[in-house]
């Protein structure tokens, strides 16, 4: 299934107007009085690179490159932002790999819980859990911003059993989570950890909950054209395809249509360009008409 995303310009006398590494965020515990061990009722902790100035970006994928639509972060090599890519884990406390003085601890159940999501008006945040990408068109969870989430949360450690059991390894590593937007702008997930075991003694949980971490999540661009008149000619360029996937050669192609009248519906096809591992694209109208005149940008993304 394909879906149209139509950017519409206009311009008087040619002035626009509005229109792989990866990293890991591991699931720990905060060591209050530094004994070394993951003692019951010490906190969360999500111990990681610094969040202070991180920016993930969610790029527009193309028609064609298949596993999901909208603008989406995974863990594919591609050609801009390479380093964003990342995913939650939680360290062992030495059963399935080299023990962490950081660990929960044994029999601990974590689970990542989705706090607040704010971002652009009417837009919507979530992600494809693993191995649902290229099957389903929608998202496996999806949020409306500056909605309530419900106390969403999705498991850290594994295995993913509804209750783990006391001698189990609060590990988890699991790869294949795409985050998604579908409007351009900036989004704001608070995610906090938290532990849903009942194997401390008295059916507690062993840990309490983490404080909230805020990630900064781009989705863009919004494809806001610059036009000029150079010559004659008016020149339109505006923010490149946001990535070329490794497997892939080609980006994001963009049709460019124009109109002389907005209310009459007749938009023609004046040419189209593919956008490219730079910055910006350029197209160039060599005989744009006299007066006034609109611009419409359009591309193609795909859900399956």
């Amino acid at each position: 299934m394909k879906y149209s995303k139509l950017i519409a310009i206009g311009f008087l006398n040619c002035v626009s107007l509005p229109a792989l590494a990866h990293d890991h965020y591991a699931a720990g515990v905060l060591d209050t009085n530094a004994n070394g061990l993951p003692d019951a009722g010490e906190s969360l902790c999500l111990i990681g690179p610094d969040l202070s100035a991180r920016i993930f970006h969610l790029l527009a994928r193309p028609v064609g490159q298949g596993g999901g639509g909208y603008y989406q972060l995974n863990e594919n090599a591609r050609s801009l932002f390479p380093l964003d890519s990342f995913s939650f884990t939680a360290l062992s406390d030495g059963q399935a790999e080299t023990g962490d003085f950081h660990n929960a601890h044994t029999g601990t159940e974590i689970w990542m819980e989705i706090v607040a999501v704010t971002g652009p008006a009417g837009g919507s945040f979530g992600f494809w859990e693993t191995g649902r990408a290229t099957d389903h068109e929608t998202p496996t969870i999806s949020f409306k911003t500056d909605q309530a989430t419900a106390g969403f949360a999705f498991q850290i450690s594994e295995p993913l059993s509804s209750v783990l059991a006391s001698d189990q390894d609060p590990f988890g590593h699991i790869h294949g989570r795409t985050w998604t937007a579908d409007r351009p702008g900036d989004y704001f997930v608070s995610y906090r950890l938290v532990d849903r075991s009942t194997n401390r003694p008295g059916g507690d949980p062993w840990h309490t909950p983490s404080q909230i971490y805020q990630f900064h999540y781009k989705a863009g661009p919004n494809f806001q054209p610059l036009a000029v008149r150079v010559a004659g000619a008016c020149v339109l360029t505006w923010p490149s395809q946001m990535g070329v996937w490794a497997s892939y050669q080609a980006g994001v192609t963009f049709q460019v249509l124009r109109s002389t009248n907005l209310t009459s519906g007749a938009w023609t096809v004046i040419g189209s360009v593919t956008g490219t591992t730079a910055e910006t694209v350029t197209f160039t109208d060599r005989d744009p008409p006299a007066g006034q005149a609109f611009y419409r940008l359009s591309f193609d993304w795909s859900v399956r």
